[in-house]
């Protein structure tokens, strides 16, 4: 069956638009200065539980992910590597805190909001995304999550975490194959395959105007989710009212059959 173009972008507008839930107030029952951890809202769980099963539909992996409400207190508890000299240490916390992908922000950003944060995985320290690498990890089925008004913290690994998911694509691009809309492309693009070695792949983009150089950031760095390769282009142009199609290959990729794939990001302005 042939779908038209029109039908892809209407149905990828949709699914954007139903699963894009803004939380304007968490609900937090903390207090600092108490070392009140407290918690968050129902909704503020549910919302935020969405949009992380929103981005790994749109990457084409399970959109079934659950949090694990037993550790909801513990994930509360965490803080950015925490010495056990603050005020507010908890083993617990210490525990979620280097187990959990940790984000910080602003005074709104908190449960939704924070996970589009993950996903773009910005700042020096963060070239190997990291973060976005165990949000979109290929086996994961199970995460838990906490946060603040203006902070969070969402399991990667350990006790909280579950990894039973067995049914999961041949590769995970972001940006990824087919339409994405523009606020979801960032400069960070990523390509991960469970198991390969990127040590001597090439990547190769094109874009309307030809071309495109590449600034290779991460290829064997392979310690979180899915083994991946990273990289920026070079002044690219999508923020128009056109849709916008990047070309990409990626070839000799190590430990896998095949060893090379193509695909094509279409940007659009929803």
């Amino acid at each position: 069956m042939v779908v038209k173009k029109k039908n892809l972008k209407r149905n990828c507008i949709r699914r954007y638009t139903k699963y894009w839930f803004i939380v304007d107030d968490p609900g937090w029952t903390g207090n600092v200065s108490t070392c009140d951890a407290g918690s968050i809202s129902q909704d503020a769980l549910d919302k935020t539980l969405i949009r992380i099963n929103y981005f790994r539909r749109l990457v084409g992996l399970n959109d079934n992910i659950t949090f694990n409400s037993d550790y909801f207190d513990m994930q509360q508890q965490a803080a950015h590597y925490p010495p056990n000299n603050w005020l507010c240490w908890t083993t617990d916390g210490d525990y979620a805190a280097g187990t959990s992908s940790l984000g910080i922000g602003p005074a709104d950003y908190h449960s939704s909001k924070c996970i589009t944060g993950i996903i773009e995985d910005a700042g020096i320290n963060n070239t190997a995304v990291g973060h976005r690498r165990w949000l979109l990890f290929s086996r994961a089925s199970e995460f838990s999550f906490g946060c603040t008004n203006r902070a969070a913290a969402l399991t990667s690994f350990g006790d909280a975490a579950k990894f039973e998911n067995t049914n999961f694509p041949e590769y995970i691009a972001f940006p990824p194959n087919g339409y994405i809309p523009q606020e979801l492309v960032f400069e960070r693009w990523s390509f991960s395959i469970p198991y390969g070695n990127f040590s001597n792949a090439q990547v190769l983009m094109d874009g309307p105007d030809g071309d495109i150089n590449l600034n290779m950031v991460s290829r064997t760095d392979n310690g979180y989710g899915d083994n991946t390769i990273v990289w920026e282009p070079e002044q690219i142009n999508y923020l128009i009212d056109d849709d916008v199609n990047f070309n990409i290959t990626i070839s000799n990729i190590g430990n896998v059959t095949p060893d090379s794939y193509s695909y094509t990001v279409k940007v659009f302005k929803p």
